[in-house]
């Protein structure tokens, strides 16, 4: 049977997923970090694609094109907008859109999961103190935004790489399921501006990070909670994933 394909952009979250599962094993995969592993009788292949759109559309393709799996998982920690949605709590996204320079895209639906999945991975939340929602993943170059911008959409979250993701699962008719867990939000949002310390290419620019430091030097304090609640979100996002996989 043909494998499932998952996709995080950042080392943190992949190796929060490998933390839970036994025997994965680094494989080749193009230019990017791959590893695969059985889960309940099904072979998962995991891929780190970094941050982005265009570095998740590549890894998409690049695991299309080399394990040709059945159903494609984008997964990793998001952004709230809602102050209801928690640090930790798990959106499973209904659809996505992309966010460019203020205008919202068309929704792209993504494929629903199976209730016997989401009850579990309710339940494997619920023994973490966090929650599971039903949303929309809003991809967007990293430039926080109002609630008001995104309209009546259903718990709208923020991140980086799905809308790469579904481009390349249209393209190929591949199902795509979008799994993400809040690592910050209106009560405690990042403390400065990703579209400012990042390049086009989604690479994190130390001198502009330096620079933002220099004139707002309380980043470096509240930089730690940030790295606190994105471990919180990874563990907890990774730990929603396999027990829905595990159903």
């Amino acid at each position: 049977m043909e494998p499932i394909g998952l996709i995080a952009a950042m080392t943190q979250e992949s190796n929060a997923l490998l933390g839970c599962i036994q025997g994965g094993r680094p494989i080749a995969l193009g230019l990017f970090c791959g590893h695969s592993f059985e889960l309940c009788g099904q072979t998962c292949v995991l891929i780190t694609s970094g941050m982005g759109v265009q570095r998740a559309r590549e890894a998409a393709q690049t695991l299309v094109e080399m394990v040709a799996p059945r159903r494609l998982i984008s997964f990793g920690i998001a952004g709230a907008v809602e102050s209801d949605l928690g640090i930790g709590d798990v959106v499973m996204a209904e659809a996505v859109c992309r966010l460019e320079q203020g205008v919202i895209g068309f929704p792209l639906p993504l494929e629903p999961w199976p209730e016997p999945a989401r009850e579990a991975a309710a339940r494997a939340l619920t023994r973490r103190g966090a929650r599971l929602w039903a949303g929309t993943a809003v991809t967007t170059a990293g430039s926080q935004v109002a609630e008001g911008q995104l309209g009546e959409m259903r718990h709208p979250i923020l991140e980086m790489e799905t809308v790469g993701i579904a481009q390349v699962a249209a393209e190929k008719g591949i199902p795509l399921s979008s799994l993400r867990a809040i690592s910050d939000g209106p009560c405690a949002p990042i403390p400065f501006n990703l579209g400012e310390v990042m390049d086009k290419d989604a690479n994190l620019q130390a001198g502009r990070l330096l620079k933002a430091i220099i004139r707002h030097p309380q980043i470096v304090f509240q930089s730690g909670r940030l790295v606190r609640n994105s471990r919180i979100a990874a563990n907890n996002v990774a730990v929603a994933l396999v027990a829905a996989l595990s159903r």
